[in-house]
């Protein structure tokens, strides 16, 4: 079965609001209102060709939210915070959970939007969506929100089908000093400490604790849902910089609870992550860098579910400029190891299974005149459930005048299978209603895009996109 999509999508920019956290560290010294122009149009990102570059340039349909956003507006949890962003949907089920979504597709396991924070992903190997509760979430630590609506794959990987959610944290060296914040209302209270300190001219620290109580949502008929909920979080973010080497050590952990619930008891959640950077350049024209991260979470719904997850992933990556062309190329690997006791509705059979991706990729960034550039890409990702997966991407940006840009892109994204897709059985025990098995294969998105920008003048700009989705969802015949 084939589904057709064609959207128009546009937003107003207002330059001063998403700026500030991404200048250079000169520029941010002044006031906006000092600001050129020029200045306020190079807003920089990284999420569209992992390097940076001005966002009027990103061949890409890209919103940011900036962390003086988020602060100026008393956010306190990441899917409040993007809200902010016009190109995604954002929709709460409860009080814990929220159902966030790009170009449609929205529900309480939408998954087909990547989400990471400081490079490192957040979703379950489970369902490849979300669990938005179990995300702490600190205003003052955000430097900024990338927000990409459509594919991209050949940049990020499977699961980048709608769009890739990218969460930036300040460095330690920005956060310096003690702080403490607390919100107080009728629905909502939380109080989060925070220290920074340098251990060094070259290692700075910061390390915060955060509480927080959140009450439940009122039923139209009167009465509550029981999905009152109260946790904690704390965290620790270390910085070294020394010569042309620069190491980045993130850690946290975490704990929270429902209220009780008549025979199914409370959710439970806890879990704890960290996560190890260095990067090296390599002279004026390339540099180097890996990433690793471990995380591990516990889940207790006697309801729904009970899982254990633990995944550890690595990454490099090497970047070179030569002539016109800048080339990227890197390889990935990640093992997770996932264990769910059944619940009352459905179960999961085997309990406990050990996956392993792999992937490698390369992208050579071409400009060729000083208005066109071309950007090609493929990745190619293993996935224990369909294999391997090509995922190709072509874009073309031109700048028709200093004040307008034009761009179009042509990719394929892959939802590859997850253990909800080939492992679910309900109920719990044969007769089986629904049950998983091999039918199950990747959801594949053949996308166009066609996108233009213009600046509206100092404090403003347009966006545009225009964007065709053909998803190919067949299935494969069930063995006989």
């Amino acid at each position: 079965m084939r589904l057709w999509a064609l959207v128009l999508f546009w937003a107003t920019t207002f330059w001063p609001q998403s700026a500030a956290a991404q200048m250079p560290p000169a520029v941010l010294a002044q006031n906006l209102a000092d600001l050129s122009l020029e200045q306020l149009a190079n807003v920089v990102v990284t999420s569209v060709s992992r390097r940076d570059q001005p966002l009027f340039e990103a061949a890409a349909s890209v919103y940011v939210v900036t962390g003086d956003e988020i602060r100026r507006l008393g956010v306190t949890t990441l899917p409040e915070a993007l809200r902010l962003a016009p190109n995604l949907q954002v929709a709460a089920i409860d009080a814990r959970q929220y159902a966030i979504s790009a170009r449609g597709f929205n529900g309480n396991i939408a998954n087909k939007l990547l989400v990471l924070v400081d490079g490192r992903t957040i979703y379950s190997p489970l369902f490849s969506g979300v669990f938005w509760d179990a995300q702490d979430f600190v205003p003052s630590d955000i430097d900024r929100i990338e927000v990409i609506s459509g594919p991209a794959g050949a940049t990020w990987g499977t699961n980048a089908v709608n769009g890739v959610i990218n969460v930036v944290t300040l460095s330690a060296a920005k956060t310096q000093g003690p702080s403490v914040s607390t919100t107080l209302g009728n629905l909502e209270k939380t109080v989060v400490g925070r220290y920074g300190f340098t251990v060094s001219d070259d290692i700075a620290v910061r390390a915060h604790v955060k509480t927080f109580e959140r009450d439940a949502s009122q039923l139209r008929g009167g009465g509550d849902a029981g999905d009152a909920a109260k946790g904690t979080a704390a965290g620790v973010r270390a910085d070294w910089v020394r010569g042309v080497d620069a190491v980045t050590l993130n850690a946290g952990v975490y704990k929270s609870d429902t209220d009780e619930r008549p025979v199914i008891g409370a959710v439970e959640l806890s879990g704890s992550n960290v996560t190890g950077r260095w990067s090296r350049q390599l002279g004026e024209a390339s540099n180097f860098d890996v990433q690793a991260y471990f995380d591990r979470t516990e889940r207790t719904d006697r309801f729904l579910l009970q899982e254990d997850a633990e995944i550890f992933d690595v990454e490099a990556k090497y970047r070179h400029t030569i002539g016109s062309h800048r080339w990227l190329t890197g390889l990935g690997y990640r093992r997770a190891t996932a264990s769910s006791q059944p619940g009352l509705l459905f179960a999961f059979f085997p309990a406990e299974q050990q996956l392993s991706w792999y992937s490698a990729f390369v992208q050579d960034e071409v400009t060729v005149t000083d208005k066109l550039a071309l950007t090609v890409g493929l990745r190619m990702e293993h996935n224990p459930y369909s294999g391997w997966e090509p995922l190709p991407s072509v874009r073309l940006g031109y700048a028709l005048k200093a004040d307008s840009y034009i761009w179009t892109a042509l990719s394929r994204a892959v939802r590859s299978p997850a253990r909800f897709d080939r492992e679910i059985f309900a109920p719990t025990e044969p007769p089986f209603i629904i049950a998983g098995g091999p039918n199950f294969t990747s959801e594949v998105a053949n996308v166009a895009e066609l996108g233009y920008r213009v600046k509206l003048g100092a404090d403003a700009s347009l966006s545009a996109t225009a964007f065709l989705h053909d998803y190919d969802v067949s299935v494969a015949s069930r063995p006989s």
